[in-house]
């Protein structure tokens, strides 16, 4: 009985240790706190958001980079980040981009061999857009949680980063158990073993760190804690978006159950899962994004 306690006070602390360490992050970049107000700015134009991002030399090369690559395929190279943001990448998609950038840019993950960066903004990607298919369908989501709907996907497992920076070791012990046995919510019984918390416990804690916006942290907390008596209709979409993702590299045997998620939006399985159905193209542009955030 003992050492019952003892494990469980050793991870009681493990868990307040990791939270008092995010604590200590730096804050959320101030492009990235300029570029979240503008999603509250219906009329937001690409100058503005072009205005915000030549403030920060790092995100401009990097989006620069991404306007340029072979998946876009220009005849004449892009020199200027209004041009880039007007003409090639677009609004919505770089006010998110941007985002996930200045994130990345705060946690260092290269001592985690078993963290994939490239697959973890790949499907981060992914959940992006699917979660902004599915805000786009439901008319009962209101306009300005159907704006976020996308960074709110980009963003749903940024917990996962920030314990693959601050615990390298112990994340990537229990990211290689789940390689070899990928079963729905392994990763999280794994991370729970091992630190009292996991990926979208710390996901909830770093947005109200941030002070993402209310609709995001409400998200990941529907996430964190699923209650399917809860009336937040954007929280299942954002849950239901990552499950659905996360099923199209699972064999079939190991895929979540999307009964619970379905019903809450009033869909059926199967049309859920066809919301993580994505063309060769849209991929490949998923993929050539993905690459130029990890790198």
């Amino acid at each position: 009985m003992t050492s019952d306690v003892n494990v469980t006070a050793d991870k009681s602390a493990s868990a307040r240790m990791i939270v008092e360490s995010l604590a200590t992050l730096p804050p959320l970049p101030a492009t990235a706190q300029e570029i979240l107000t503008c999603f509250g700015d219906e009329f937001i134009d690409a100058n503005r958001v072009s205005e915000v991002i030549e403030g920060d030399p790092g995100i401009c090369a990097k989006l620069l980079g991404v306007a340029n690559s072979a998946y876009f395929g220009l005849p004449e190279p892009v020199n200027g980040i209004r041009e880039a943001v007007s003409r090639v990448l677009g609004v919505d998609t770089v006010r998110s981009l941007v985002l996930a950038m200045a994130i990345q840019r705060i946690f260092k993950s290269k001592k985690c061999p078993a963290f994939d960066a490239t697959r973890f903004w790949m499907q981060s990607l992914l959940t992006a857009e699917c979660c902004k298919k599915l805000a786009k369908a439901d008319s009962l989501v209101t306009d300005a949680a159907s704006d976020l709907a996308y960074s709110a996907g980009l963003c749903h497992n940024i917990g996962l980063l920030a314990l693959a920076h601050l615990e390298p070791d112990r994340t990537n012990t229990a990211l290689r158990a789940h390689h070899m046995n990928p079963k729905p919510g392994r990763l999280g019984e794994l991370l729970i073993a091992e630190f009292n918390s996991d990926h979208k416990m710390m996901t909830l804690e770093l947005s109200r760190l941030w002070s993402l916006p209310e609709p995001m942290v409400a998200a990941y907390h529907l996430r964190a804690f699923p209650d399917l008596a809860s009336d937040d209709r954007f929280g299942f979409i954002i849950a239901a978006g990552a499950a659905v993702v996360g099923n199209t590299e699972a064999d079939e045997d190991q895929q979540t159950d999307l009964g619970p998620w379905a019903s809450a939006l009033g869909l059926a399985p199967n049309n859920l899962q066809n919301m993580a159905v994505f063309g060769d193209r849209q991929k490949d542009r998923v993929l050539s994004l993905a690459s130029n955030m990890s790198g």
